[in-house]
């Protein structure tokens, strides 16, 4: 960006004649492809809702009377161990099971592994819609505990641009501060 001497513009014109794909939706009206965040308190149901939100795309059942879009999920768990997800499934769905819905419990960091894993998962899973990051806090850097505006700012931009890439959804956890304002 810094070798570039002049703005790269479009006039008006040519803005308004110029047909653009729509944005596809992943649950209509409630979730488009593009990077999202979930930001709330800890303990108030953002790993359930998680769970009930990748449980319903990768079966295609309507949620919440919105028409969801069927597709493969990839879930990154990274505070869960794996029978702790199997109970929280099997407590919201029983038995029923969906081999379109992947989990992982350990990732890379942003910028050491993740976007290599991810694009991995995206070559072997094409048909891929929606990727869960729970949470935001687990993909940051090695030292990164500390908050840092900047910090989070570089990885949502790299997580906008590979859901941009791929035209998928990413939908990024995040806790809010546990400490007062």
């Amino acid at each position: 960006m810094s070798q570039i001497k002049r703005l790269q513009t479009i006039d008006a014109d040519t803005l308004q004649s110029t047909a653009y794909e729509p944005v596809s939706f992943v649950v209509d009206d409630l979730l488009p492809q593009g990077l999202h965040l979930l930001a709330g308190a800890p303990k108030i149901g953002k790993s359930f809702f998680m769970a009930q939100l990748a449980y319903h795309v990768s079966t295609g059942q309507e949620l919440w009377g919105c028409k969801v879009h069927q597709g493969t999920v990839l879930y990154l768990a990274l505070e869960d161990d794996f029978q702790r997800i199997q109970n929280r499934m099997f407590m919201m769905y029983g038995v029923n099971d969906t081999p379109n819905l992947h989990f992982a419990t350990a990732a890379g960091k942003i910028g050491n592994g993740l976007d290599e894993q991810l694009e991995n998962f995206m070559q072997e899973h094409p048909d891929t819609k929606l990727i869960i990051i729970d949470t935001m806090q687990k993909i940051r850097e090695v030292g990164g505990e500390a908050y840092s505006y900047a910090s989070d700012y570089e990885i949502i931009g790299r997580l906008k641009q590979f859901a941009d890439k791929h035209c998928i959804c990413v939908l990024t956890v995040h806790h809010t501060r546990k400490q007062p304002a």
